[in-house]
Parts: C-alpha cells; sequence; structure tokens
C-alpha cells in the first residue's frame, strides 16, 4: 500500500495535473470499459499515453490491458514484471520488453505506447517511449504482422490498473493524465514537452481522441459508470469507466506536476 506524506518540490508548468487515481494491489481495484462496437482502422493504429508512480516495486503489475479476449488478436497489455521491467504484449507475443528498470517508488514516469500496424516498416509499428524518449535498448523485441488487429477498440473490455482476463495482478500506485487515442499513431510530444530545465513535463492534449479512444482526468469521486465517476471520459467521447473496488480518498493530488513524496 502506498501513503502520501509531504509534498516535495514541484515543477512549475502552463499545464498542471490536478489528480491522479490511487490503486492499491490489495484491493484488487480496476476502472473497466468496453466499447459498444469494434473499430477496425483504431484497433490497427492507436495510441496510449498515461504518467504513472509505482507504489510496490517487483511484482507481477498490469498498467492497463485493452481487450477481454484471451487470444492474439482481442488482447494487448502493458505490465511491469517481477523484475521491473515494461512488457508490452499480447496474449501470445511479447512485443517490446524493455531493459530498463521502473524501481523508482518516488518517481513519476510518462509511458506511450504507440502502435500501426499498417506501417510497411517492421520496426515502426509498436514503439515505446519513456519520458519522452523512445526506448531502443530492448530484453526482447518482436513485429505484429502487417495490418494486424490488436485489442484495442475490441467491442470487449478495456482495464486500467489489473487485467480483466485473469483478474489480478493489480497496480499498486498511482496513474494521471491517461490518453487513449484511436486512429493515430502519435509521438510523444503530442502529450509533453521539455522545459527550460531539461525536464520531461505534461503538455495537454488537444487532437482527437477517434470513436473508442479516451481521456481520464480522475477530477470526481463518484462510483458510476457516469461523468461524475472517477472513471469519467472528458475526451468528449462518454466513454465512461466502471469503477471496481476504489474509493473517493483514492482520487488525490499527487500528480506529475505536484509530486508526493511517499513511503
Amino acid at each position: 500500500m502506498v501513503f502520501s506524506i509531504l509534498p516535495a518540490n514541484t515543477e512549475s508548468a502552463a499545464y498542471e495535473i490536478e489528480n491522479s487515481l490511487r490503486f492499491n494491489d490489495g484491493d484488487n481495484p480496476k476502472l473497466a470499459f468496453t466499447p459498444s462496437s469494434a473499430v477496425v482502422a483504431e484497433r490497427k493504429t492507436f495510441t496510449i499515453s498515461c504518467w504513472v508512480k509505482r507504489g510496490i516495486i517487483s511484482t507481477v503489475q498490469y498498467l492497463w490491458e485493452m481487450g477481454g479476449n484471451d487470444n492474439a488478436n482481442d488482447r494487448f497489455f502493458a505490465r511491469f514484471d517481477a523484475s521491473d521491467k515494461l512488457k508490452i504484449s499480447d496474449s501470445g507475443t511479447i512485443y517490446r520488453e524493455t531493459n530498463r528498470l521502473f524501481r523508482d517508488p518516488s518517481a513519476w514516469y510518462h509511458i506511450v505506447v504507440a502502435v500501426d500496424t499498417t506501417d510497411g516498416t517492421a520496426d515502426n509499428r509498436v514503439k515505446v517511449y519513456v519520458n519522452g524518449v523512445q526506448e531502443t535498448s530492448f530484453a526482447t523485441s518482436n513485429n505484429p504482422s502487417q495490418n494486424d488487429q490488436k485489442g484495442f477498440s475490441d467491442d470487449s473490455e478495456h482495464t486500467i490498473g489489473r487485467t480483466g482476463i485473469d483478474n489480478g495482478f493489480s497496480l499498486d500506485g498511482y496513474i494521471a493524465d491517461f490518453n487513449a487515442v484511436g486512429g493515430s499513431q502519435l509521438a510523444p510530444t503530442s502529450f509533453g514537452e521539455t522545459n527550460d530545465n531539461g525536464v520531461w513535463i505534461p503538455k495537454n492534449y488537444t487532437g482527437s481522441h477517434g470513436t473508442n479512444g479516451f481521456f481520464l482526468e480522475f477530477k470526481e469521486t463518484g462510483t458510476s459508470q457516469n461523468s461524475s465517476g472517477m472513471g469519467a471520459d472528458t475526451s468528449g467521447n462518454d466513454n465512461h469507466f466502471a469503477v471496481t473496488n476504489l474509493a473517493a480518498t483514492d482520487i488525490t493530488t499527487d500528480t506529475p506536476t505536484n509530486n508526493f513524496a511517499v513511503f
């Protein structure tokens, strides 16, 4: 479990993230949304961007899982493994497993996964960025076949904070500023920028989210699947998430622009 105590020094920026959502792995929490219909183009091309601060390391924890059917074309996820590497995978293939380790529970990481399976260059089909920099050093690297469809924008459950298929492996930590964009493979500069001190900071995303995309700001404290809930989608798509094992007290002001010390 993570406990926020005193705020640390913060970077000032024009774009301020006001809230995050805290996940306590002992509660097995999650957010979940199922699109009403699949969009094939978005299943081939999409971008997922979020900020995360870990509370516990060296355990398997799912950051997000798009698609709720356990097969290669209907599932796509990002998780931290027990080794603290980040793994991007479907049910059968690991596409990217970083050599980078994510072991700093005091730091906010900006993680972008940008996919375009229509790209004729295989290595460009799955791109991973951390704090604005593209990852190029991988323990494992494979590429989807051209025009493969993946779990995002499938008409099955999309989850944040744990796997819906295995109903476990919950995240312990915080998530903020979660953007899912259907139909575009975007660079991290759509969501962040480097300030005058050379620090990667958030930036307001102003583009379209597509049909089944969404933007979660975690400004509300309700538990209903609507605009007053913790999983409210503020992209304009109204793709609101259902809440499981989360309470109003899990909405916090510990964010990438107001980083708190934790123990």
